[in-house]
């Protein structure tokens, strides 16, 4: 507030003294009208700029209309202040407040759009099957059949079968293969759950293990961690046999025991590392213990190394998109020292200068209401109603739609928090009070958010 006055009083003492000069060699008294006027019109700006002295009048101020959220329209004029927003930033994370979000989905893929055609943005990163959605997309055939297929079978179904995302999945994607830059899919979750890596993936685990196996006993643990790999797979409809999981998961500890992995490339350990992680987050669901000692952030801290991996060696010169829940993406919003990442998310990692080289920004979501359920009929919510003195009763009222950057709020250090239903981990759709502007570099609003119906499967042939 001191430096508020004080920059008001030089800017007024300044605007008086050139009136003075003015005034001594000048006697027309129109003219002193008229710089008197003037000099009242630039004090009172200065006050709109300087006075924005909590976050409810900065929102009020810089929050800006989005008009639509319709990917067919190509007039993308109203997403040009995002497109400024992220700058040169190599990483842009498009969050989402819940996987049964439908209305954020289709807002998300109008932005993969524009940040593709207009930002430069080739590759698009999943939350998903990192090893099914990065080697399954370079495999397979790039005709509009082949691809919608594949999104079909290898995407998690809370986004590949959600009526509102298949004009972006299954009608924009496709047709940006035969462009001069199309839209490549990877994923960076180490929870393995496609079709390619039901198919694909134990003959890839026998093949690396074998270059580690240096006896008889590794041979036999090689195998029984193979044959029970598919204990880990995710939303397979089969409920894991507790006692195969556990063979495995002794096998492979055995196995890696000592081991320095000086045979495998560095693309091989990433393998192991996420075959690992997978075995490790089934004991740890078994023994109720997920959410125990920060549990939960070791799949994080792997899908970081996933993220890392893809963007060093597999699109070392793409800029990326990842699409992911808003906790997945939020920065840590306290300083940590870089070699300790216990119990820290993905966006936690990615936004630690010392961790990541790479420029980040997050763009999280947030909603006035909200009734929503993912698209496999699971987790139906119903949004808290925004506390009164809250962001989302900031934003102007007849907007549907809204997008803010924090960047000249936090230029000042701001430190005040405030109410959003930013939707980390424990509090989606929650009210809850944060120093949410370091979160997210920026805030994508909507009014009202529906939830997902199941889509009918594409027919890839019209």
């Amino acid at each position: 507030m001191r430096t508020l006055f004080l920059g008001m009083g030089i800017l007024t003492g300044i605007s008086l003294l050139i009136f003075f000069v003015y005034n001594k060699s000048e006697s027309s008294s129109r003219k002193r009208k008229d710089i008197i006027a003037a000099l009242l019109v630039l004090c009172f700006l200065s006050q709109i700029t300087m006075a924005q002295k909590n976050v409810k009048e900065y929102v009020s101020a810089n929050a800006l209309e989005i008009k639509h959220i319709d990917i067919k329209d190509n007039n993308m004029t109203d997403l040009e202040a995002f497109g400024k927003a992220i700058g040169e930033s190599r990483i842009v994370a498009l969050g989402e407040q819940s996987h049964g979000d439908a209305t954020t989905f289709e807002a998300k893929g109008r932005l993969v759009k524009y940040l593709h055609e207009q930002k430069g943005f080739n590759v698009l990163v999943f939350e998903s099957d990192y090893f099914g959605m990065t080697y399954g997309f370079e495999k397979v055939a790039k005709n509009r059949d082949s691809i919608n297929n594949f999104i079909q079978n290898n995407l998690m179904e809370i986004w590949s079968k959600c009526h509102k995302t298949q004009d972006f999945l299954y009608e924009y994607i496709w047709q940006t293969q035969n462009s001069q830059n199309p839209l490549l899919l990877a994923g960076f979750d180490c929870q393995f759950h496609s079709e390619f890596s039901i198919k694909n993936l134990k003959t890839k685990t026998r093949e690396v293990f074998t270059k580690i196996a240096n006896s008889d006993e590794d041979i036999a643990n090689a195998k029984i961690i193979t044959e029970n790999l598919h204990q880990t797979y995710y939303w397979t409809r089969e409920i894991p046999d507790s006692l195969a999981l556990e063979k495995g998961w002794a096998a492979l500890n055995a196995l890696l025991l000592n081991k320095n992995l000086i045979n495998l490339s560095e693309e091989e350990k990433l393998l192991v590392e996420n075959i690992k992680m997978s075995y490790d987050q089934f004991i740890d669901v078994l023994h109720k213990r997920l959410y125990q000692d920060y549990n939960y952030a070791k799949r994080d801290k792997q899908m970081f190394r996933n993220l890392l991996w893809l963007l060093t060696e597999r699109f070392p010169n793409q800029k990326v998109i990842l699409w992911a829940h808003n906790s997945h993406i939020a920065k840590n919003i306290y300083q940590f020292e870089h070699t300790e990442t216990k119990g820290l998310m993905m966006g936690h990692l990615l936004g630690n200068k010392k961790l990541n080289p790479f420029t980040y920004y997050a763009l999280g979501f947030t909603s006035f209401a909200a009734d929503v359920v993912w698209a496999n009929g699971q987790y139906a919510t119903i949004a808290e109603k925004p506390k009164k003195n809250s962001f989302e009763n900031w934003i102007n009222p007849n907007w549907k739609y809204a997008f803010i950057d924090w960047k000249n709020w936090n230029k000042n250090n701001n430190t005040e928090t405030f109410f959003m239903k930013g939707s980390l981990e424990a509090v989606q759709h929650k009210n809850y009070n944060y120093l949410w502007n370091k979160a997210y570099d920026g805030v994508f609003f909507l009014r009202n958010i529906d939830g997902c119906r199941r889509a009918e499967t594409k027919d890839t042939t019209k």
